[in-house]
């Protein structure tokens, strides 16, 4: 229905310009996305694309705020079994992976461990360095493996993601170092 906050069609065209977005985003950095190329690609014009965002970055905001809002986290889950859910949404949904080389651009990652760190229990043993340590490693596996194309399911990288926090495999290095 026309004149309806969120009817089928707003929603329809915010989609279109949020996908296209995403598709600019696979070949280009955002700064050198425009609002023209957006709204010639997504065949909308400038003031369709004003209604609903500012600018590119607001989309790219909306976006990811649609997104996180989607993941439902766990209730009760491990921390291994919230970092697996939220590899797998993210798995899913490979085109939104472009937004996590947007450095200073976008909080999906900040977003993400946000989420994680909500669900699972709070560990008394990890100190604030760590955390930040802890949180630095997760973003750079996340961005490699996004960078790689995806090439391990969420389940065996939430696996290499827990065995690298729990360092399983430097154990004969440990031993030298010591």
């Amino acid at each position: 229905m026309v004149g309806v906050k969120n009817n089928r069609r707003a929603q329809y065209t915010q989609r279109v310009i949020q996908d296209t977005v995403l598709s600019l985003l696979e070949s280009k950095p955002i700064n050198a996305i425009s609002v023209t190329e957006v709204c010639t690609m997504a065949d909308v014009n400038r003031t369709t694309f004003y209604r609903y965002y500012t600018d590119i970055y607001d989309c790219v905001a909306s976006i990811e705020r649609a997104f996180v809002a989607a993941l439902h986290p766990l209730k009760g889950a491990s921390p291994s079994q919230a970092l697996e859910h939220l590899l797998t949404a993210f798995y899913e949904d490979k085109k939104l992976s472009n937004l996590v080389f947007i450095e200073g651009r976008t909080d999906l990652l900040k977003r993400m461990q946000e989420l994680v760190a909500q669900t699972g229990p709070k560990s008394p043993h990890i100190a604030d360095y760590q955390g930040a340590y802890i949180g630095a490693g997760l973003q750079n596996i996340l961005k490699k493996w996004v960078k790689d194309g995806m090439p391990e399911s969420p389940h065996k990288l939430t696996k290499i993601i827990i065995d690298t926090i729990l360092a399983k495999n430097l154990d004969d290095l440990r031993d030298e170092v010591l």
